[in-house]
């Protein structure tokens, strides 16, 4: 683990505004059918809808993927705060979930990627994004790869 990790109040603060910027950009991709808001940073966006575990809401939030054939891939990586994020822990207690893309619902089942596969696609994530590199060495978890299989 580096050196470089947040403390526990920087890790708040950096959750309650990626909170808050999460809504507008929920609020952007829907109000536009996905042409604004659909890249970030040079990638693309989905919105990931699961239900909560312990209240049984449903929980929206804007994620990075790429695509593994017809599958959405995604990375556990809360931003490199050394706690699981909380979409990632829903959908182990339930794996099923609602992807958004440019217009589309779809209803997707969630896996945790392991072994080789997961090193290939943990090597597109960082490709795409190299702050997920960075991200990985700030916490002592292992990043979760996450496969979104269409239903």
């Amino acid at each position: 683990m580096s050196t470089a990790t947040r403390s526990g109040r920087q890790d708040r603060l950096f959750t309650w505004v990626s909170r808050h910027v999460a809504r507008m950009h929920i609020a952007l991709f829907r109000r536009t059918g996905g042409r604004f808001g659909h890249r970030f940073r040079g990638n693309d966006v989905l919105l990931l809808t699961a239900r909560g575990r312990r209240s049984g809401q449903l929980f929206t939030v804007p994620m990075l993927y790429l695509r593994d054939g017809t599958d959405y891939i995604v990375a556990a990586s809360n931003g490199g705060i050394d706690r699981e994020p909380q979409w990632w822990l829903n959908l182990r207690a339930d794996p099923n979930a609602v992807v958004e893309t440019r217009g589309a619902r779809i209803g997707v089942t969630a896996s945790e990627v392991q072994g080789e596969e997961r090193g290939a696609l943990w090597a597109r994530l960082v490709a795409s994004l190299g702050a997920y590199e960075g991200y990985q060495a700030k916490v002592r978890r292992r990043i979760a790869v996450v496969r979104l299989r269409p239903r």
